[in-house]
């Protein structure tokens, strides 16, 4: 589990460390958690995300997948980079709880949970 309240936007995830993928619904607040949790990596704290985007631009996602360097890791859209660093991925699961969003088929492993979310005006749950 973790939890993160000292920023205008709180953060609860309430899941161990692993795998955990969301429903290919949309709107429901995963990009907004990418946003929140690249700010408060900016902050210094122990969360991090990585979305096409940073891919695009050339940023490597070995910047992010760094094992037990970040307690929460978010792969915004990761159905458009699909496989890519998934090895990192594997291991960073041992010690870190991965977010993905991926709206096709999620082939890194078959060990994923599924998770849900939660957003409301100043709170973010994760189950």
């Amino acid at each position: 589990m973790y939890r993160l309240g000292k920023y205008s936007v709180e953060i609860i995830v309430n899941l161990e460390n692993g795998i955990y993928v969301f429903d290919n619904e949309s709107a429901t607040g995963k990009t907004r958690l990418c946003k929140v949790l690249r700010e408060y990596q900016a902050y210094g704290e122990k969360v991090a995300s990585y979305t096409y985007n940073d891919k695009l631009l050339g940023v490597p996602i070995e910047e992010i997948l760094v094992p037990e360097k970040y307690e929460v890791i978010l792969l915004d859209r990761y159905d458009l980079y699909e496989g890519y660093g998934k090895e990192l991925i594997n291991k960073c699961a041992r010690h870190s709880i991965i977010l993905v969003d991926c709206k096709d088929k999620f082939t890194v492993t078959n060990e994923e949970d599924w998770c849900s979310i939660e957003l409301k005006p100043h709170k973010i749950e994760v189950n």
